[in-house]
C-alpha cells in the first residue's frame, strides 16, 4: 500500500509541474491550509519516505522517526477533512447513504503506514520474482481499490447547493429514439434540481449518435421540456463526446453565459472522474448523483469500465 501511495504522490507532483493543473492530493486529504511550496516539499518527502519503506527499513532512529513525522503530517491533514465532512453532514447539508469519507480511510491508512515507518527495523528479504509478484499485486490492488473508495463514499453522496446551472452528462438513445435508463434517470435528477429552485439552467451534454442518427442532448432536452423545464432554459452541448469533452465544453458554456457554479449529474461512479475533470477545467462543481429508478444491468461492468476510465483520465486528461 505503501508504494502505491508514494508512486501517486510523485505522479502527482511531476504532473503538477509538466501539465498544470493537475494536483488532486485535496481528494483525499482536503484542502490544506499550508503555502504551496510547503506542501508541495511534504508532499515529495513523504513519497520518498514511502517508497524508500517500501524497499528497506529507515536507518538511523532519526530517519524513522522523521519519516514517521512527515507520513503523519498528511494523516493530520486528513483529520480536518473528517471533522469538516461529519460537521456539514450533521447540519443536513449533505445528504447520502455513505457516512464515511474517503478521507477517514486516508488517515486511517496513513497513521498505519506512519506507525510501520517508525518501529520498523527488521531486514527485508532478498528480492525474488515471487517477492517482486506480490508486491506488484498488492500496488495493483491498491490502485484498483483507489478509484473504488471514491466511488463508495464522494460518489453516492448528494452535495445539493444553490448553483447556476446543473450539467448533465449524457447516455445511450435507444434506437426508436426514446432515452436508455441511465439517461432517463440523469436528466430526471436535473428536472428535480430545476423545479426545487437549486439551479436556473440545465446544460444537456452529449454526442449524435453515429449509429441512429439521435442527438443525446436533444432527447435529453425533449424529456425536461415534456416535464415543465422552459426550453430556453435548457442549453444543449452536442460535443460532449467524452466526460473530458463535456467538462471542457461546460467549462466553456459557463464562462459565455456568465455562471461560476454548477452541479455535476450523473451516475455515483462516474462522479469522483467528473469532479476531477470539471476541476482540472476551473470550474467549481459540487457533485449530486442521479437516483436509479432501478439498478442498471450493466452497473458491474461499468464500475470496473470507471476504475480504468479514472486512471486514464488522472494521467491524460
Amino acid at each position: 500500500m505503501g508504494l502505491a501511495v508514494g508512486l501517486l504522490a510523485l505522479v502527482n507532483l511531476a504532473g503538477e509541474v509538466v501539465r498544470p493543473p493537475f494536483d488532486s492530493t485535496h481528494t483525499w486529504l482536503g484542502d490544506a491550509d499550508l503555502p504551496r511550496p510547503i506542501f508541495r516539499a511534504l508532499e515529495l518527502a513523504s513519497a520518498v519516505v514511502l517508497l524508500w519503506h517500501a524497499v528497506r527499513p529507515l536507518r538511523p532512529a532519526w530517519a524513522r522517526l522523521g519519516g514517521a513525522i512527515v507520513v503523519g503530517i498528511g494523516a493530520a491533514l486528513a483529520v480536518r477533512d473528517v471533522a469538516t465532512f461529519y460537521g456539514v453532514l450533521a447540519s443536513g447539508a449533505i445528504h447520502g447513504p455513505a457516512f464515511v469519507p474517503a478521507s477517514l480511510v486516508v488517515l486511517v491508512c496513513l497513521s498505519a503506514l506512519a506507525a510501520s515507518i517508525a518501529t520498523d527495523r527488521a531486514d527485508r528479504p532478498r528480492w525474488t520474482l515471487a517477492r517482486a509478484a506480490a508486491c506488484g499485486a498488492v500496488t495493483a490492488a491498491s490502485f484498483v481499490a483507489m478509484p473504488l473508495l471514491l466511488m463508495v463514499t464522494l460518489g453516492p453522496t448528494r452535495y445539493e447547493r444553490r448553483a447556476d446551472c446543473a450539467i448533465v452528462f449524457g447516455a445511450r438513445v435507444w434506437d426508436d429514439g426514446t432515452p436508455s435508463l441511465a439517461l432517463s434517470d440523469r436528466v430526471d435528477e436535473a428536472i428535480r434540481l430545476y423545479q426545487q429552485g437549486l439551479v436556473g439552467a440545465l446544460v444537456m451534454s452529449g454526442a449524435v449518435d453515429d449509429h441512429n442518427g439521435f442527438s443525446e442532448p436533444e432527447v435529453m432536452r425533449a424529456r425536461a421540456v415534456a416535464a415543465g423545464v422552459p426550453k430556453d432554459a435548457v442549453i444543449l452541448d452536442e460535443a460532449g463526446i467524452t466526460s473530458s469533452w463535456t467538462a471542457r465544453n461546460g467549462a466553456l458554456l459557463m464562462r459565455r453565459h456568465g455562471f461560476s457554479r454548477a452541479i455535476a449529474v450523473t451516475h455515483y461512479y462516474h462522479e469522483p472522474r467528473v469532479k476531477m475533470l470539471f476541476e482540472r477545467a476551473g470550474v467549481a462543481v459540487y457533485t449530486v448523483p442521479a437516483r436509479m429508478s432501478r439498478r442498471l444491468l450493466k452497473e458491474p461492468w461499468f464500475i470496473v469500465r470507471e476504475v480504468l476510465a479514472y486512471w486514464h483520465s488522472f494521467l491524460f486528461q
